[in-house]
């Protein structure tokens, strides 16, 4: 019995040993065959979503053998002070995300640079531009990282900046996801920006359209509304930033996905100053005048006008008016001019004027174009004020810069020797407002002070002057304008029968007269074509 058991617990042993070297010499083989896969986030235009890929270090045109550099960029892992190693590269979906799509965004925008006959090397850097992933800090080129100001589901680009005496373009990613309050949550979206290949896309346009916006533009309406077009653009799909075309994006509830292909309203001013008022306009607009005109030439004329864009420029009427003339300019070298002016006529009727904006080839039909092309001296038709103004009492209008990009009438009260100057600032809500084909009968107004300190005296007056002066301004406060606004609510009536296309007069009086129809009423003679309308 005991020799039984002792073979059996022998033999047991024997397998043990030999399933335990099996397992050992199989796992040592496994291991030495399996090898970090390397791939990327890109886009499949038949799935329409961000799909997994394989790539080889090869793709990426890497100019270091140990650490991630490219042609135009080095890659840092937060404030580290060299360059990422490669060996934490290999496998990393989010590192090779980044580098690769960076170079895909860059050589497109090489061909659409030289497709616009751009001269500058608008895609060469030099030195390299820095890309931070998980950056903790805001950059700022003065402070290089601002410490109190965190990044968190955003990414923040730098164009060409002086910093040390030295010029440096740096483009910092936020770490992933970082949770909010709730709601932050419920209304902000949740990135991760430098695994986001449509991200990534937006934060080069940045780099490319700094050198001419400023680098102050960023974070203004124009420059953010090209950097969404042209990530669209580059996809070919007007859906940005969310969970169904990219899987480093949260899905959230609430937040409501980002299209450029949605129905947009109509132009609002406000948009210039405050580019979160709508994220969506600019760039819906370029995206509809790109199915207008086709996607190559919309890129190229877009890019053209970029070009001519000065840094203090907006999006309308300067940018509007720029892009018309690229195109026409595009089209006619192309096409022909009849071409060239079809399109043109197209884009003003189907794109510019529905949603609020026009170009210069369409103010021929608006409303200053049948303004007095030069001043305009009225005697005051207020006869009260002749009791202090016995040698001259008129009125003085600078017609002539009133124009669509400043909607300001200014004018002087004459009164003897002295001038009070005064505007009257126009509505600008709506620039349609200003076309003829708004079925056009009257522009609305408010009367000002052309300065906030109207009660401070030039002291280069004389003491009957100053008492002159401050005579006229109490004047206006107590008869014209509201106490509690300090202004007054004037209309232009444009007098021209029932053809609202032909203007023979402008009649502008006080949109509320009260007792005194005299008060403020002057008629001036319209202007067609620089020939005074008839009717006067």
């Amino acid at each position: 019995m005991k020799s039984l058991e002792f073979h059996k617990n022998h033999w047991q042993q024997k397998c043990y040993i030999l399933l335990s070297l099996f397992t050992f010499l199989f796992g040592v083989n496994l291991s030495a065959e399996v090898k970090k896969e390397n791939q990327v986030l890109d886009w499949d235009g038949n799935r329409k979503q961000f799909v997994h890929k394989n790539i080889t270090f090869e793709d990426l045109g890497l100019k270091s053998k140990t650490n991630y550099i490219l042609e135009n960029f080095s890659i840092y892992s937060k404030l580290e002070q060299e360059p990422i190693p490669l060996e934490q590269v290999e496998g990393n979906l989010k590192l090779l995300t980044l580098g690769f799509q960076l170079r895909k965004i860059e050589s497109r925008f090489k061909t659409i640079v030289t497709n616009a006959g751009i001269k500058d090397k608008n895609t060469e850097f030099n030195p390299k531009v820095r890309i931070r992933v998980d950056a903790p800090f805001a950059y700022s080129p003065t402070d290089y990282y601002d410490s109190k100001v965190s990044l968190k589901n955003t990414a923040l680009t730098i164009p060409p900046a002086e910093s040390n005496g030295t010029w440096n373009s740096e483009l910092w990613f936020a770490p992933k996801w970082d949770l909010p309050v709730f709601g932050t949550f419920a209304f902000e979206r949740i990135i991760d920006t430098a695994s986001c290949p449509d991200a990534i896309y937006h934060e080069y346009t940045h780099l490319i359209t700094g050198k001419y916006l400023g680098n102050n533009a960023i974070g203004r309406s124009l420059a953010e509304g090209i950097s969404d077009y042209y990530a669209a653009s580059l996809l070919d799909h007007p859906e940005l930033y969310t969970h169904k075309t990219c899987e480093a994006v949260k899905r959230q509830l609430i937040v409501s996905a980002f299209r450029l292909d949605k129905e947009i309203g109509i132009y609002d001013a406000n948009i210039e100053s405050d580019f979160k008022k709508d994220f969506a306009f600019i760039p819906s607009l370029l995206w509809q005048y790109r199915a207008l005109v086709g996607s190559e030439l919309a890129d190229v004329t877009i890019f053209q006008a970029i070009a001519k864009t000065n840094a203090g420029d907006r999006f309308f009427p300067e940018f509007i008016n720029t892009l018309s003339d690229s195109l026409f300019t595009e089209v006619k070298k192309r096409n022909g001019e009849e071409q060239a002016k079809s399109l043109a006529m197209q884009l003003e009727s189907k794109v510019w004027i529905p949603h609020g904006v026009y170009s210069k080839l369409s103010k021929n039909q608006s409303v200053f174009s049948v303004f007095p092309k030069s001043s305009v001296r009225l005697s005051n038709s207020d006869e009260k004020s002749n009791e202090f103004c016995g040698q001259k009492n008129e009125l003085e209008f600078y017609w002539k810069e009133v124009n669509l990009e400043e909607p300001t009438l200014r004018f002087y009260w004459n009164c003897n020797s002295v001038k009070l100057p005064l505007i009257i600032q126009m509505d600008q809500t709506n620039p349609m407002n200003y076309l003829f084909s708004s079925n056009l009968h009257f522009l609305n107004g408010k009367l000002k002070f052309a300065s906030q300190n109207a009660d401070k005296v030039n002291p280069k007056l004389s003491t009957e002057n100053q008492v002159l002066y401050l005579q006229m301004v109490n004047y206006v406060k107590d008869n014209y304008f509201y106490r509690k606004t300090m202004e007054k609510e004037v209309r232009l009536y444009l007098d021209g029968g029932n053809d609202a296309s032909h203007i023979d007069t402008i009649r502008m009086e006080f949109a509320y007269l009260g007792n005194s129809k005299k008060r403020f009423r002057y008629t001036f003679p319209a202007v067609k074509d620089g020939v005074y309308g008839s009717g006067i």
